[in-house]
């Protein structure tokens, strides 16, 4: 007898979840510059909401089980996309930083949770071939809400309506609220329930929220404040340090820390860093490649990258029917690096004015097939050793996503320092070889003195002359440090292939 189907309700739950999770987040990333024009914030203060939004993150998912377990599943996912909606709409009528700050606080509070949601309501389809239903939808709104999200963005930041990214989210928690019926209220007896010490949870707060922020501040202030920077860091670590020793000590432990060393799962974790370090690093550098580096608009940026992540959407659908015949990872995980590999070297060969579709657009849909191969398959093989227990499988869930905030903001500050340094080296090394009595740097700059002398008068065109030239050495300058960082990714992309066929955790 073929067991039954989960309900329809139910696989929507789950898709939708994760899908406005991945989408308010790839549209608020991918439209950060806009955003923090038209709110007036300065860069550093806009990476203040990013540092605030993920410590309320981080919290919210470590709280997450400790609610359940006293609301129940339905008033909590209910709780979640009403908080969610709530943020939202905060954030779409901010008109100042401040404003934005508290509405991107509250969206974190019902955010946060969302993917780890997803994933335990999997587990609400009984033991059999039909779970993986539950995964397929799981997945497909990670990639759909993925390749969705530079597409919609650029839309509407084109059509200059940048609220509009807000009121889509809030529009999209607000119909997923009469789906959340097939979700379960039951809640756990008192004596079931875990701890959550009050000490203990303030250096979580306190320890995530100075980490994220050292890393976010590092975009702009590495090289001037590092002291300030490397104390907050060993401040923030420290408090965290302290939140896993005295957790691992308690009785009643709001993540049971000490049940999830286990090989299987710290591989898992292990290789869930590495993607989302990846997504961070990638997600930030290469719009900035098609926009500042190759000059490209912010419609064709998103377009071409959503076409490329779309690739993951194509991959997705092939994986989901290859799995349950051959689940075996090694070869997934083989096959996933080397695309990321691909994509990295063809990125890292990028010319001033590469032809999109024949060379940015194949690199790009190899990202997507990365993405799409690794995550799903790592998710598949990492959890099965602690699966035995639903409060630590629950607990698993949610310290891999608190490392995935964290793991994304680590990614975005390799890319944005190694990319400061790495302009600063060539632009020096470019500066250093222009003669002012070379031939062709007079020739060139005739070339734009004549252009510009049409409009103003010689002096004033000569003096513009010499600052397009600095123009394009600075351009010139941020795309080999861009090469740089691809170069640099597929040759980690080659070792991981090398682990990846000799490791013997996960095969």
């Amino acid at each position: 007898m073929k067991p039954a189907k989960p309900q329809r309700m139910l696989l929507l739950t789950i898709g939708a979840l994760t899908s406005i999770d991945f989408l308010q987040n790839g549209m608020v990333a991918f439209a950060a510059a806009p955003i923090m024009g038209e709110i007036g914030a300065s860069p550093e203060e806009y990476s203040t909401v990013a540092a605030a939004y993920a410590s309320v993150a981080v919290v919210v998912i470590a709280l997450q089980r400790w609610m359940v377990e006293r609301v129940g599943w339905r008033r909590y996912v209910q709780a979640a996309l009403g908080a969610a909606a709530i943020g939202a709409i905060l954030c779409a009528n901010a008109g100042s930083y401040p404003a934005l700050l508290v509405g991107r606080m509250v969206m974190a509070l019902g955010c946060a949770g969302m993917v780890t949601s997803s994933r335990l309501a999997v587990n609400l389809i009984p033991p059999s071939p039909a779970r993986f239903l539950g995964i397929k939808a799981l997945a497909t709104g990670v990639c759909g809400g993925m390749a969705l999200a530079p597409w919609l963005a650029s839309a509407i930041v084109t059509a200059d309506r940048w609220p509009l990214i807000f009121w889509l989210a809030a529009a999209a928690a607000l119909a997923l609220l009469p789906a959340t019926s097939v979700l379960p209220t039951a809640t756990l007896a008192p004596a079931q329930r875990s701890d959550a010490h009050p000490v203990r949870l303030a250096a979580l707060a306190v320890g995530s929220f100075l980490v994220l922020f050292v890393l976010q501040r590092s975009y702009y202030d590495f090289y001037a404040d590092r002291l300030w920077l490397v104390t907050g860091a060993v401040a923030g670590a420290g408090a965290l340090l302290a939140f896993i020793w005295t957790e691992s000590k308690s009785t009643r432990p709001l993540l049971k820390l000490r049940s999830l060393v286990e090989p299987r799962y710290l591989s898992g974790l292990a290789l869930f860093t590495f993607c989302y370090v990846t997504l961070g690093s990638n997600g930030y550098l290469l719009p900035i490649v098609l926009q500042r580096s190759l000059g490209h608009s912010w419609s064709t940026t998103g377009q071409f990258y959503a076409l490329g992540l779309a690739a993951g959407v194509a991959t997705w659908l092939t994986m989901s029917r290859l799995l349950p015949r051959w689940p075996s990872p090694r070869k997934y995980f083989v096959a996933g690096f080397l695309a990321l590999a691909a994509s990295a070297w063809l990125m890292s060969r990028t010319t001033p004015a590469p032809d999109l579709w024949g060379h940015v657009l194949p690199a790009l849909a190899l990202y997507g097939v990365f993405i799409m191969t690794l995550i799903p398959v790592t998710a598949m093989q990492t959890f099965n050793g602690v699966t035995h227990d639903e409060s630590v499988f629950s607990n698993a869930q949610q310290t891999k996503n608190m490392l995935g905030q964290m793991g994304q903001a680590l990614g975005v500050t390799i890319a944005t320092v190694g990319q400061q340094w790495l302009t600063t080296l060539h632009y020096s090394t470019l500066h250093g070889a222009i003669d002012p009595a070379n031939p062709q740097y007079q020739e060139t700059h005739a070339r734009f003195a004549a252009a510009f002398s049409n409009s103003m008068d010689p002096v004033r065109a000569a003096e513009l002359a010499t600052a397009q030239i600095a123009q394009v050495l600075a351009q010139q300058s941020a795309l080999l440090a861009n090469l740089d960082h691809f170069r640099a990714l597929a040759a980690v992309a080659v070792l991981a292939i090398l682990v990846s066929l000799v490791q013997k955790v996960i095969r």
